[in-house]
């Protein structure tokens, strides 16, 4: 098997494109990623706290880690959103502590018309931690990739939506909810697909354990890195469906 992840690596550098050779230390998926460099990417980080990077020793989640993985590769990156935390330069996101999904959806107004081509949206976690009308969160967070997709369509298209399944709770009643929330997300985003939606989801429980949370819900430094590469392999995920487009050009004031 290896030998064979070695041939298909080879054969994507002399395709051009470039990709992790190995799985990470904890046994999760390879993060891999063959976006081309002539496509820019400008960013919105969507979400709560953990979009923020509440609980890195940097500020930055796992955004900066994300930054780095996708100019190494040669793609030209631009986060946008009205927050700004971390000590990185780019340090742009809508990222809102204690947000629930609805909290969420207002606070992308902020954002969406600055026309992202990419959005990496992540919301629940504290509908889940906080009990908060859990049966209907699939469905709100339904409404949130729709608000997403509408407000980002152009004559080109509109933006790359990447979902995240939820990362893991330590606490036992969270995790149960989280684990029925995060298997509702791949029907949800099919039935996005269905209709034409570049959505798709990335599945952070296989990236992200218990053991790499910093106060049992939010990551660590090593859990950050490993959201960024499960982020990382959702981006060369789209772009292997040909998803990307250059983002707008914006009017200036």
């Amino acid at each position: 098997m290896y030998l064979l992840y070695q041939f298909v690596a080879c054969f994507l550098l002399a395709a051009g494109f470039s990709a992790e050779a190995s799985p990470c230390s904890n046994g999760s998926p390879p993060a891999t990623n063959s976006t081309p460099s002539n496509v820019p990417l400008r960013i919105l980080p969507l979400g709560n706290s953990i979009t923020w990077g509440y609980l890195s020793s940097d500020g930055n989640g796992y955004r900066l880690d994300l930054l780095n993985m996708l100019t190494a590769n040669g793609t030209q990156v631009q986060y946008i959103g009205s927050q700004q935390s971390g000590n990185m330069t780019d340090n742009y996101n809508e990222g809102h502590p204690g947000a629930v999904i609805d909290e969420i959806a207002q606070y992308a107004q902020a954002s969406l018309p600055d026309q992202p081509n990419l959005i990496l949206l992540m919301a629940g976690t504290n509908d889940m931690n906080n009990d908060n009308n859990t049966t209907t969160a699939p469905d709100r967070l339904g409404s949130l990739i729709d608000e997403c997709h509408n407000a980002t369509m152009t004559e080109a298209g509109s933006a790359v939506i990447i979902v995240a399944q939820l990362t893991p709770a330590a606490n036992n009643a969270t995790e149960e909810r989280i684990q029925i929330f995060n298997a509702a997300i791949p029907g949800v985003v099919a039935e996005k697909v269905s209709v034409g939606m570049k959505v798709l989801s990335v599945d952070m429980e296989a990236y992200v354990t218990f053991n790499d949370l910093k106060d049992g819900l939010h990551p660590n430094d090593y859990g950050y890195n490993q959201m960024a590469k499960a982020w990382y392999a959702g981006v060369g995920e789209a772009n292997g469906k040909g998803w990307f487009t250059a983002p707008v050009q914006l009017l200036g004031p």
